[in-house]
């Protein structure tokens, strides 16, 4: 499968849901990374975020607030490829058993990466 269809996967994953009226891009690009940030409400009622990190180089490390009382286990699934001119990606599914501490979760979302985090 080439790049463009893992990026329509990965993205698809919104499908059917609600964006949330959130700012996490331009945070991050205060910071001086190229990233951009999505979140939405899925179907199931659980909420899930995008993290597009476009930076070449630059690892971007951010916490995320869910609002205090939310607790659980939350499901990361990674867009990544060799490069980011290369003709092959891949996405990666794992669990972050217990993740959210207060509400909170923090990630590291590698450089030429797409990250994303849905509560379970």
């Amino acid at each position: 499968m080439e790049p463009v269809a893992y990026g329509l996967k990965f993205a698809g994953s919104f499908s059917g849901g609600t964006l949330l009226k959130t700012d996490f891009s331009t945070k991050l690009q205060a910071a001086g990374i190229n990233a951009t940030a999505y979140a939405a409400k899925l179907p199931g009622g659980q909420t899930s975020v995008i993290i597009l990190n476009k930076d070449a180089a630059a690892d971007v490390d951010v916490e995320l607030d869910f609002g205090r009382g939310i607790s659980g286990a939350g499901e990361t699934e990674k867009l990544h490829a060799p490069a980011l001119d290369s003709r092959e990606a891949h996405i990666t599914t794992s669990m972050k058993a217990d993740s959210l501490k207060q509400g909170k979760c923090s990630v590291t979302v590698p450089h030429a990466t797409g990250l994303r985090l849905t509560l379970t």
